[in-house]
């Protein structure tokens, strides 16, 4: 009997794990709630591909005229020229520069910033309404339910931290003095820090919240860099630039929503969704009322050649893929792409910084954050390589996702101002993760605390 039951264990892991992430996404919230909250999250992504997807139902006679040399020229002239370097290299720091003292400049102490500790008598003390908590964003915070400066302190309500949760297979359970402990030093840590920087410091652990202004002053000598190595031609290379250009344009923003999500506070994955809707809704409409030819055109046809919207796509350098991995998708993937002359910005390198911009603000871990901006130097060479686009359409892009993202930065704010109220306040559904709810009471909570 004893040897079935530890046939049976696995199944019995899969179907505790699995019933943990049912009940971690529904957050106290319904299955209505969920979707509800999945499509305000990413709605904004779903408006943008569904304009993308239409763009071919819009008449030619009607559509603007297809501008063809001049993203050319620009690009020569700003990345190529020593006049447009003297133009260029000074603007990109100054601007960078007014952009960090305006947005991201961290604020030093408070004066009197004193925290106001209140002693925990009962769970009644610290039980806070949670219709309002959500599920799959987890973002539904009041802004009158928490009082900044207000600091729980005793011990903290059991029930906040063991509740009624299964014990997991193959996981041992934390006792509940184990689990307060770890609640009370992460709360210790909260304090430290804003007795040290005041009730201003809202940022996640080793944030790189200068990353925006770095990435817009160094931008011209990244993409000058890239540029210089897209040649020569190489099949090794062809495969490189498949990998970001086509794999990893669709899968990391992916993985970045999961990490998010997972890892975060309550509310990162929905303006990440936002951020990213918005920004490719902003592009793809420049693209429709401002058309621009990308490289491979000129390069086949010539800067004088007018283009029409009756031009097939064309995928370019990804057709020595093909070729590699004798196949015709990426062909006939472009071949059939409803917009064409949408070089300008480029949505590629838009997304991949915007990623770069959350991953830098968010991850604990500094290697994260350097892999994340290697993807966005690699994605800039891919497109340049692969004859997409000028160095002109990846600046335009990166500039979109920084105005996206500087939009976006106090809500982030906001939100991990709340997040660490929660914390304080040992309101554990509002100050957790989906990680630390799935592994509730196992050495693993701890691991998916972004405070930790």
């Amino acid at each position: 009997m004893e040897v079935l039951l530890n046939l049976l264990k696995p199944f019995l892991f899969i179907y505790q794990f699995f019933e943990r992430i049912f009940w971690s996404g529904l957050n106290e919230r319904s299955i209505l709630g969920l979707v509800l909250n999945f499509w305000l999250n990413f709605g904004p992504i779903f408006i943008w591909l569904l304009i993308f997807k239409n763009a071919g139902l819009i008449p030619h006679s009607i559509r603007p005229t297809i501008h063809v040399a001049l993203p050319f020229h620009v690009d020569t002239f700003m990345f190529s020229t020593w006049k447009g370097a003297l133009i260029c290299i000074p603007s990109f720091f100054a601007i960078g520069w007014l952009l960090y003292f305006a947005v991201y400049r961290q604020k030093g102490k408070l004066a009197n910033s004193k925290s106001k500790y209140v002693p925990l008598k009962s769970e009644d003390d610290v039980a806070v309404s949670e219709e309002g908590s959500s599920s799959f964003e987890m973002e539904s915070f009041e802004s009158d339910d928490l009082e900044p400066g207000v600091v729980a302190i005793g011990k903290p309500p059991e029930a906040n931290f063991q509740g009624e949760i299964k014990q997991l297979t193959f996981f041992k359970p934390l006792d509940t003095r184990v689990v307060n402990d770890m609640a009370t030093s992460v709360n210790k840590y909260i304090r430290e820090k804003q007795n040290q920087y005041g009730y201003h410091w809202q940022v996640p652990r080793n944030c790189w919240y200068w990353a925006p202004p770095f990435l817009l002053a160094t931008s011209w000598f990244i993409l000058n860099f890239d540029y210089w190595l897209r040649t020569p031609i190489r099949t090794w290379k062809d495969l490189l630039a498949w990998t970001s250009y086509v794999l990893g344009h669709i899968t990391v923003p992916i993985i970045t929503a999961v990490w998010l999500y997972v890892f975060h506070a309550p509310g990162a994955l929905k303006y990440y969704g936002w951020a990213l809707g918005f920004q490719n809704i902003c592009g793809v409409l420049t693209h429709l009322l401002f058309p621009c030819a990308p490289p491979w055109f000129i390069h086949m046809y010539g800067e004088d050649a007018e283009a029409n919207y009756d031009l097939p796509g064309y995928a370019a350098g990804l057709t020595r893929v093909d070729v590699a991995l004798g196949t015709h998708l990426n062909s006939k993937g472009f071949h059939a792409s409803p917009i064409v002359f949408g070089a300008v910005p480029s949505l590629h390198s838009a997304m991949a910084v915007m990623t770069f911009l959350f991953v830098s603000y968010y991850a604990r871990w500094t290697f994260v954050k350097l892999i994340s901006f290697a993807f966005v130097v690699l994605q800039w060479w891919a497109t340049i390589y692969l004859d997409h686009h000028w160095r002109l359409d990846l600046f335009v892009g990166m500039c979109y996702a920084l105005i996206w993202f500087a939009i976006m930065y106090h809500r982030l704010r906001r939100v991990n101002e709340l997040f660490l109220q929660s914390r304080l306040q040992y309101n554990f559904a509002k100050g957790s993760t989906m990680g630390m709810r799935v592994f509730r009471n196992t050495k693993l909570q701890s691991f998916f605390d972004p405070l930790s």
